[in-house]
């Protein structure tokens, strides 16, 4: 499997028979065995699956018989390990967890698969989804491949380290507070967090249910919308008029990197040459900007004692956070927050931040409807990766969050090192065909990044 492939240029290589699904998923296996535990020790992959290569005999013989099963018809995917697939523990990246078999595969998995597509394993992530870096206690730190010694992003690291090192073709995560747009942007990938609530998330580890999104890391537009259309069905992707559209630039999320803003003039200038028009918008109020408490330090206590009490086989997960806490198989470092979420909370006061949200979402609203902005730019991170720490990337991620409304980050450069530019686009709840069209503007000016492994 050739890097620059998207899912399109590989399912036309399979019908002109110069590839296969079995010959892709050996290769994906292959740079799994040389990179992630040896050679670059990028740590992507919690667990392979042991039966991918026969799924792929299964779906090469389907082919020759005329069968096609949908649109990912042996595509290899990578999936974040707090997603259910039957057979296969979910684990969070805790060790707790480590054999926590669930009772089915996830509902927006389930799509995936039924629509041809391979699993090829697990991936790392930020234990319990708690961080923007990808550390866990199962899996360590996932290295990003464009520099080993920084982050991937987080939370859904592993998975695209896995798309952007060749392991997968695609890869499908959930985003809590930026966990699907941070480590695409890191890694020179598509990230698109949809708008909260199309895509179920049932079977899914929960991290703040009023914020929690299953999305998708893919190496093109296309790709982010082929997947996207699978798992929202029944909602509809018609298409739009590019004709008058018009963005906002978030000026207030610019200016704490040149090789950042950069990165965004490229976006601007090929929109601009595309016919968009592109303003500067009017700041956000301070009093709307997601920079406070934390839904997530309200939500998940219950939440995840819920999903341990009803998700797994008996015998196979501990069946509560306490529990969690009392066998200490977890990063030690995480035990003061995961001690202060697991303590019993103030309804109050998660009102008071779903309320924020609610402000935040009307700032927002009316900002578009004033300036008649089809969507809003800005970078997703306000600094590139430097170690191992968690990068204080600042709360632009936070927008789509606390919103709900639909987010895309896209490559548009590279900084002088080397390393991956990333720009973001917000737009209105169900709008991501809007979110399509203008990235496919940007994505033909500015040629995905590749690692060289």
């Amino acid at each position: 499997m050739d890097d620059g492939d998207d899912i399109s240029a590989f399912l036309s290589s399979c019908e002109a028979g110069r590839n296969s699904a079995g010959a892709a998923v050996a290769a994906c296996l292959a740079r799994i065995a040389a990179h992630d535990r040896v050679g670059l020790l990028l740590s992507a992959m919690l667990r392979v699956s042991p039966d991918a290569q026969d799924v792929a005999r299964d779906r090469d013989g389907a082919r020759r018989r005329g069968e096609r099963l949908g649109a990912l018809h042996g595509v290899p995917i990578a999936v974040k390990d707090n997603i259910d697939l039957a057979g296969m523990p979910t684990t969070s990246g805790c060790r707790a967890l480590a054999a926590a078999l669930p009772w089915r595969t996830a509902p927006a998995l389930d799509v995936l698969l039924a629509a041809g597509a391979i699993v090829v394993g697990k991936t790392n992530l930020s234990e319990f989804s708690f961080e923007i870096r990808s550390r866990s206690s199962l899996g360590g730190d996932t290295r990003n491949p464009f520099a080993p010694a920084v982050t991937s992003g987080g939370s859904s690291g592993g998975t695209a380290v896995a798309v952007a090192a060749g392991f997968a073709l695609a890869g499908l995560g959930t985003d809590t507070g930026g966990s699907i747009r941070v480590p695409a942007a890191y890694n020179g990938l598509v990230g698109l967090r949809p708008t909260w609530g199309v895509i179920p998330t049932a079977g899914v580890a929960p991290l703040a249910p009023s914020t929690d999104t299953v999305g998708t890391i893919t190496r093109s537009v296309n790709d982010a919308e082929t997947i996207f259309g699978l798992l929202a069905a029944p909602t509809s992707l018609l298409p739009v008029p590019f004709a008058g559209m018009r963005v906002g630039i978030l000026s207030q999320l610019l200016g704490s990197s040149a090789e950042i803003d950069a990165g965004i003039d490229n976006a601007i200038a090929a929109l601009r040459a595309a016919g968009v028009e592109v303003a500067v918008a009017p700041d956000l109020p301070n009093e709307v900007l997601p920079r406070g408490a934390h839904i997530v330090d309200e939500e998940f206590g219950s939440a995840f004692d819920a999903y341990l009490g009803s998700n797994f086989r008996p015998g196979t997960a501990p069946d509560s956070v306490a529990a969690v806490i009392a066998e200490r198989r977890f990063l030690l470092e995480y035990e003061e927050v995961l001690r202060a979420r697991a303590a019993p909370r103030s309804n109050s006061v998660r009102a008071a931040i779903l309320a924020l949200h609610a402000e935040l979402r009307g700032a927002l609203a009316r900002v578009m409807d004033r300036y008649g902005f089809d969507a809003l730019l800005y970078p997703p991170s306000a600094v590139l990766p430097s170690s191992m720490d968690n990068p204080k990337g600042g709360w632009a991620p936070e927008l789509a969050a606390c919103s709900g409304w639909p987010a895309l980050a896209l490559p548009v450069g590279r900084t002088s090192g080397g390393m991956p530019l990333s720009a973001e686009l917000l737009a209105r709840p169900h709008a991501e065909t809007t979110l399509f069209a203008l990235s496919r503007v940007i994505e033909a000016s500015a040629p995905r990044p590749t690692p060289t492994l």
